[in-house]
């Protein structure tokens, strides 16, 4: 048998947490980082460390504010000024 050609290297898990029309994030948890992609402009956000644990820490209480999409999308909307990598797919 031959070798995987990923043994050796780190594997990458993501997940992604949030789905809707405008946006999505993905959660790396190996990297303890996340990701926010808004998909009308193909814009995204990488926060890792302590902008991650915050980014999250926020995500969750207006999540338990109102977790309707309107809401959720609203609050990812106030990141759009931060969003500087262009997304390619």
């Amino acid at each position: 048998m031959t070798p995987s050609s990923f043994a050796g290297q780190a594997r990458v898990m993501m997940q992604v947490i949030y789905n809707s029309d405008n946006y999505y994030v993905v959660e790396y948890s190996d990297q303890h980082a996340y990701e926010l992609v808004d998909k009308r402009s193909e814009r995204g956000m990488f926060f890792e460390g302590d902008g991650a644990a915050r980014f999250m820490d926020f995500m969750r209480i207006a999540a338990r504010e109102d977790a309707s999409i309107e809401h959720v999308d609203d609050f990812l909307g106030s990141f759009d000024v931060l969003l500087d990598r262009r997304v390619v797919h």
